[in-house]
């Protein structure tokens, strides 16, 4: 069989009205074909032998518009009218937009006034009425989280916790911190052994590291939550919504609560280095100074700022609620640390992997109860600046009127 007698045998052919080259078969030379582009119906040609063509004769005929058929002219002529439709439709829209850049900047202050005052039907200019409510408060539609611990607030409390979300979160950090606090007490154990030998500083060495890692992830995750939860409680939401964060914005949210404990432990840290004996006392300026330093961070929106006027001046405006929530940890800390210190004299050091979990547990249980009892206190502070937020702008229009 020759090579012209192939079916399979392709050439190329050009779309005469958009200039769509196609590859076509051979065989099908004479038959009508349509072009993917543009839809124009056109026969199949013959493939034509490519001469070398002198570049003075392209120069005069650059585009080969002499040898273009008019057979086609229609096809030219309605996608020609469908351009220029296209262009007069832009052009008409652009026209019919407002010249803003030709507006001053005076012109918003001239018309700053109409948005205050309108004409009555006498024709006398009254000043507008308030779109919102005089009764309107922003906070109405969240859920109030006061810092009361009656009996239907700790039930309410408890109903947290039946929060899936939270449960999975409290699972997940107690197996953890059970991890954590196993490898930390076993390196304490086997460091303070009185005979030392390889077995117990490799054991001390490698306990060590897993405790720095598996602590790091965990409190890494365990600031993060704390966060949620004091943000959640304190802005009245009542679906909670849990966020799928990445380890860096985890970080990043936990630096919070580790700036905040770090600062207020620096005078116990200084103490111990002086005097172990006095330096004990100074372990409550920790529990007294950490919801301080923490809410103003929050309010400030930085860990460099551990100052804030409003959390400040909270003190003296609700000493009552900060009194009840002193209180309300003091003695959760403390039912906490008779609970752990329960499990450890009835298991003992020896048996340390069985008390692990509960331990764990027990403390990211704690940090969870505080962290929504630390929302509830901001809730109050939020609820306090609101009303005077109200009162100013109430004595502000009374004063213009």
């Amino acid at each position: 069989m020759t090579e012209s007698a192939n079916p399979q045998r392709t050439h190329v052919v050009t779309c005469p009205v958009c200039a769509t080259r196609m590859s076509v078969l051979t065989a099908d030379v004479g038959r009508n074909t349509e072009c993917p582009d543009c839809g124009h119906v056109f026969e199949i040609k013959k493939a034509e032998i490519k001469l070398e063509i002198p570049e003075e004769i392209l120069l005069e005929d650059e585009y080969g518009l002499k040898d273009v058929s008019h057979d086609q002219d229609d096809a030219r002529k309605k996608m020609g009218q469908n351009i220029m439709s296209q262009a007069e439709r832009e052009i008409k829209e652009q026209a019919e937009r407002k010249d803003l850049n030709k507006k001053t900047q005076g012109a918003f202050e001239e018309r700053r006034p109409r948005d205050y005052q309108i004409e009555d039907e006498d024709g006398e200019k009254k000043p507008r009425e308030s779109l919102t409510p005089e009764d309107y408060q922003p906070r109405a539609e969240l859920v109030d989280f006061p810092l009361n611990f009656t009996p239907k607030e700790l039930a309410r409390d408890a109903m947290l916790f039946s929060d899936v979300g939270l449960l999975m979160r409290w699972v997940f950090l107690s197996i953890f911190a059970a991890l954590s606090l196993y490898f930390t007490v076993t390196a304490i154990y086997n460091g303070s052994l009185p005979t030392q030998n390889i077995v117990t500083f490799l054991t001390t060495f490698m306990c060590t590291v897993f405790a720095v890692v598996i602590g790091t992830g965990t409190v890494a995750f365990l600031g993060s939550f704390f966060l949620f939860l004091v943000m959640t409680v304190s802005s009245g939401m009542d679906e909670w919504e849990w966020p799928e964060l990445g380890i860096f914005d985890r970080v990043m949210e936990a630096l919070f609560l580790i700036v905040a404990m770090s600062l207020t432990m620096v005078p116990f840290g200084i103490m111990v280095t002086i005097d172990k004996s006095m330096a004990w006392p100074f372990l409550l300026l920790p529990g007294v100074a950490f919801p301080v330093v923490y809410l103003a961070m929050l309010d400030q929106g930085n860990i460099f700022a551990p100052w804030s006027n409003t959390i400040m001046a909270s003190l003296f405006q609700i000493p009552v609620k900060w009194l009840l929530f002193y209180a309300a940890t003091l003695g959760l800390l403390a039912v906490c640390c008779l609970l752990g210190y329960g499990l450890y004299a009835m298991a003992g050091i020896e048996r340390l992997a069985y008390i692990a979990l509960p331990g764990g547990v027990i403390v990211v249980g704690y940090f969870f109860v505080y962290a929504i009892w630390l929302g509830r206190l901001s809730w109050e502070i939020a609820e306090l600046n609101s009303e005077y937020k109200e009162e100013d702008t109430s004595n502000k229009v009374s004063s213009s009127s």
